[in-house]
């Protein structure tokens, strides 16, 4: 069975700006380690990789899809040139006041993952975010959580997790 990583892009991938949209090519900041250990754990490991991302409001006028494809596609890019692709990626458009199925902490994106218990193991998968709500989502959907700057998760740390296992 195939285990899965279900990672989130704004405050995960790359840091997230003040106005919380990754909206132009200069708000692009990539959080440290990201490249060396996701590298790392796509040369090492045989997880998928799923990026799982609510972008809130995506399309509207307040945030046109002009501004976003670009950034996100850049993105993609740059990791992708650093051998770093994902086997899926899944937005959600809705705004938190939506109660969206499909919104992160919900589990409606990842329906197909879940549902699918003979060819995924989602109980030795990982959510891999920056949130309380990803944890949350790491528990809606029943793998384990891994936190980026909580109790000092990094992205050192959260390689070794993946790869090696908790040290007991």
């Amino acid at each position: 069975m195939k285990k899965i990583l279900f990672i989130d892009r704004d405050g995960t991938l790359v840091e997230e700006p003040h106005d919380e949209q990754v909206d132009a090519l200069d708000k692009i900041r990539f959080t440290k380690g990201v490249f060396r250990n996701l590298h790392f754990l796509r040369q090492h490991t045989d997880y998928l990789f799923v990026m799982v991302s609510n972008q809130d409001g995506l399309g509207t006028q307040a945030f046109p899809e002009e501004t976003f494809w670009p950034s996100h596609n850049f993105i993609l890019q740059t990791l992708e040139g650093e051998g770093i692709t994902f086997d899926d990626i899944l937005i959600d458009r809705h705004f938190p006041e939506d109660n969206a199925p499909t919104r992160k902490p919900q589990t409606g994106l990842v329906q197909k993952y879940i549902n699918a218990t003979e060819e995924f193991d989602i109980a030795h998968s990982f959510v891999i975010g920056d949130r309380e709500t990803d944890a949350l989502f790491a528990k809606n959907i029943g793998c384990k959580a891994l936190i980026l700057g909580k109790d000092g998760m990094t992205w050192d740390k959260i390689a070794e997790l993946v790869f090696a296992g908790e040290r007991t």
